[in-house]
């Protein structure tokens, strides 16, 4: 049996935010020592986002449990009176807060203090919900660790005959939905168009491409990635919240045509371009990447999103040949 993670506590700094609460998307997103996550505003209110600070207490990774709704946390010891005060604040669209018996990724009980706000756009409309998470560990011998194996939680192991449907059911009975409405990804959104008005909600509920999204200024720290960027580069989100998209790259980048890049989506611009990355592991790829700026409820610039696309070597357009090539066609031509 693998050791459970240490429970999370609030730093200082964060003890404000949770006391003012948070109240919009940007707020919800904001790089924090908070435990939290994001849902869909609608049921079966799947996730779309968790931070570090969340993995950490909770022991799953962001990869496992997107698109799916919170009920894996609850067990035996789940309180069902206290389940049923989260759904119903949920359904009219209110703050509520609870004290109720969680369980990690190992099967271990907890203290779950969770506050859960609504987060609306400018015109009121309800989008997305934050949870704002604090553990708690409980006494040996007051509730009972339950016996699960990790990697069968979600029915994926190999050669299991769990129907994904039927898993979602009994998920939605857990948590007190109606198991119509809780297949995984419900709701999910279609691919952005390129170039167009992008929102932070859009951005974030885009589970089709490949997306990034970071701080607008330097050094750009990241702030979300979604699953399918998880599959494609190698990292997971917790191993790059905070850090640059520098991570991709490598000796064959071309830091001229990044650059060109940077300066558009500093304009307020989108832009594409095709660039040399390596994955995690030093794979090297071809990246058709679309950059453009990411919108807050105020019609501000937010955040910079980055869409990836792997293509093959034969679709590399002339201008992006590997840096190093450049460099010696150069030199070719001067002599």
């Amino acid at each position: 049996r693998s050791s459970p993670p240490s429970r999370c506590a609030p730093c200082f700094s964060d003890l404000a935010s949770l006391k003012m609460g948070v109240r919009t998307l940007s707020e919800a997103l904001q790089l924090s020592d908070e435990c939290r996550v994001i849902t869909t505003g609608s049921a079966p209110f799947n996730i779309v986002h968790t931070n570090k600070a969340w993995s950490k207490l909770t022991g799953f990774k962001f990869t496992e449990v997107a698109n799916r709704s919170n009920s894996f946390l609850q067990g035996p010891h789940t309180e069902a009176k206290l389940v049923e005060r989260m759904r119903a604040a949920s359904e009219k669209g209110e703050t509520t807060r609870v004290r109720v018996v969680n369980y990690d990724r190992y099967g271990t009980p907890f203290y779950n203090s969770i506050e859960i706000f609504p987060l609306r756009d400018m015109a009121g409309k309800l989008t997305h919900y934050c949870g704002v998470l604090h553990g708690e560990d409980i006494p040996d011998g007051v509730v009972p660790p339950i016996d699960r194996k990790p990697e069968e939680l979600f029915g994926s192991t190999s050669g299991s005959s769990t129907d994904p449907d039927e898993e979602e059911e009994t998920a939605a009975a857990a948590s007190g939905w109606p198991a119509a409405a809780a297949g995984r990804g419900a709701g999910r959104v279609k691919r952005l168009r390129r170039g167009g008005h992008v929102t932070l909600q859009e951005a974030l509920d885009n589970t089709e491409d490949a997306v990034v999204m970071t701080q607008p200024h330097p050094p750009y720290a990241i702030t979300h990635v979604n699953a399918p960027w998880c599959e494609m580069c190698g990292y997971t989100l917790e191993e790059v919240e905070g850090l640059s998209s520098s991570i991709l790259q490598g000796a064959e980048t071309d830091e001229a045509l990044l650059s060109e890049l940077m300066a558009s989506v500093r304009r307020g611009e989108s832009s594409s371009a095709t660039l040399v990355n390596y994955k995690k592991g030093g794979a090297r790829f071809l990246n058709q990447v679309h950059i453009q700026p990411v919108f807050n409820q105020n019609d501000e610039v937010d955040q910079f999103m980055a869409m990836l696309h792997e293509v093959d070597e034969k679709e590399r357009p002339p201008h992006a040949a590997p840096a190093a090539a450049k460099k010696a066609g150069r030199r070719g031509e001067r002599a």
